[in-house]
């Protein structure tokens, strides 16, 4: 009888060990950490290959990343969330860390950096119509820019840096303890570098310029540009010099500007307007074809359009004596003067 019942009794136990084992399968953890990395170490004309080093180039930082989970067909958006946890690696990338709920199963997910005041997204219900894009310029520039070139285009202002997680099968296993996710988020958006050679240069006080050909949106979740529709973007340009110039003059107007990418089938609509205001409030205009610019090696490789045209700005009919003008400001010296004033 006692034999029979030392039987029972390990069975008892080999069942209960059994079953504890066995019981995180039936009832995972749904607990998950999410860590992205934002890889921002070799955005072209921000943190490398930079052309002009006297030019300032955009600086990148986030706070918030938005993250967004949807069925595995990409049909459903099931749940959103944003990371705020944010730590510097050792190779210096922004990693953004948070916790997350998800079962196990098959989803699409979708992250960006939320913070960019003027790149904004929309149609976030389906994977494939979430959509960047920027707002247009107002009626007040528009009509300040009077070219020709640019009647049937759109023009835009310059998209943010953004930084996407693009995981269209994210695969998520039954698991007993919390599990981590890691990605890595990669920029979908170009950065360029324009110049034009210039003269007379002192003689302009501001300058914009308009670039047509480019792509108005980017679909994140494929990270395709709109091919259909061409557009225009607004620029602004900065005095500076290239020491890679011979010659005395090395005079330029310049700048960094980010663009969602070229439209490839539109090769005859790359025109550059670059307006310069002169002291006297009158503007000069200048219209260039970009195309063969765009097909240099400078342009495929490195993101540098180096226009060699030269602007010769018209010289002032009163040109001023000294500085002054928007790109540098001037401001003379104090006179001392002995006045007296009669007081009755």
């Amino acid at each position: 009888m006692r034999r029979v019942i030392t039987i029972l009794s390990l069975l008892c136990c080999l069942i209960s060990f059994g079953g504890c084992h066995r019981r995180p399968l039936l009832e995972p953890d749904n607990r998950a950490v999410l860590q992205i990395k934002i890889q921002c170490q070799e955005i072209r004309n921000v943190t490398t290959g930079i052309y002009n080093e006297k030019v300032p180039t955009p600086e990148f930082h986030t706070d918030v990343m938005r993250v967004l989970f949807y069925n595995e067909a990409g049909t459903h958006l099931l749940s959103e969330g944003f990371l705020s946890d944010k730590h510097i690696d050792e190779e210096g990338n922004q990693v953004m860390t948070g916790n997350v709920m998800l079962a196990h199963g098959n989803y699409r997910m979708l992250a960006y950096n939320f913070d960019t005041p003027s790149t904004f997204i929309r149609g976030e219900e389906q994977w494939d119509g979430i959509t960047a894009y920027t707002q247009e310029i107002p009626d007040s520039k528009y009509r300040s820019l009077n070219s020709r070139a640019l009647a049937d285009e759109r023009i835009y202002y310059e998209p943010d840096q953004l930084f996407v997680v693009s995981e269209p099968n994210l695969k998520i296993d039954a698991h007993s303890d919390i599990t981590t996710i890691s990605v890595e988020a990669k920029p979908i958006v170009e950065t360029y570098y324009i110049q034009i050679r210039v003269e007379n240069v002192e003689y302009a006080s501001s300058a914009v310029a308009v670039l047509s050909g480019l792509s108005a949106t980017n679909a994140i979740g494929e990270n395709t540009r709109n091919g259909e529709e061409s557009s225009a973007l607004y620029i602004e340009l900065h005095k500076s010099t290239d020491e890679n110039i011979e010659g005395e003059n090395k005079d330029v107007l310049c700048g960094v500007f980010n663009t969602f990418g070229r439209v490839e089938d539109a090769p005859s609509n790359l025109y550059i307007t670059m307006q310069a205001m002169t002291r006297e409030g009158e503007y000069a205009e200048k219209t260039i074809d970009m195309t063969s610019v765009f097909l240099t090696e400078d342009a495929r490789e490195r993101h540098w359009l180096l226009i060699e045209d030269v602007w010769e700005l018209p010289v002032p009919i009163n040109p001023p004596g000294g500085g002054g003008g928007g790109f540098n400001p001037e401001v003379d010296d104090w006179i001392d003067e002995e006045v007296v004033v009669p007081i009755s």
